[in-house]
């Protein structure tokens, strides 16, 4: 049960904060539990962590007045009929006939330091 960053986004700022200092506690107190060995679930420590970014994350984007746009399944769709099979298909083999580009060996001057070492 993790928290949407897209449901987060109708919020106020302050309730965000709230938010965060809830999973805040949350988190200290599986952290409790799982070194006392009564922590059954100990994915709940990640779920928790991975939440409390994302609505600092949302209250980042708030507080700077980023305006990030809402991404529709309609557009996807319509972004992959625009491109066609047999154009997105070239690029791949193309890519794959190519020959890898030889490597470069850029240790020539530790090596003549060594060998004017060794004639000494």
């Amino acid at each position: 049960m993790s928290i949407e960053a897209n449901d987060l986004r109708g919020n106020d700022p302050d309730e965000l904060r709230r938010t965060v200092r809830k999973l805040e506690e949350d988190l200290f107190k599986h952290k409790l539990k799982k070194t006392t060995s009564q922590l059954e679930n100990t994915m709940l420590i990640r779920h928790t962590r991975r939440d409390i970014a994302r609505v600092n994350t949302v209250l980042a984007e708030k507080l700077r007045g980023v305006a990030v746009p809402q991404k529709s399944t309609a557009a996807k769709s319509e972004a992959a009929v625009a491109a066609p099979a047999e154009e997105s298909a070239e690029p791949a083999k193309a890519a794959a006939t190519k020959k890898p580009a030889a490597k470069k060996t850029t240790a020539k001057a530790p090596q003549a330091a060594n060998a004017k070492a060794k004639e000494t």
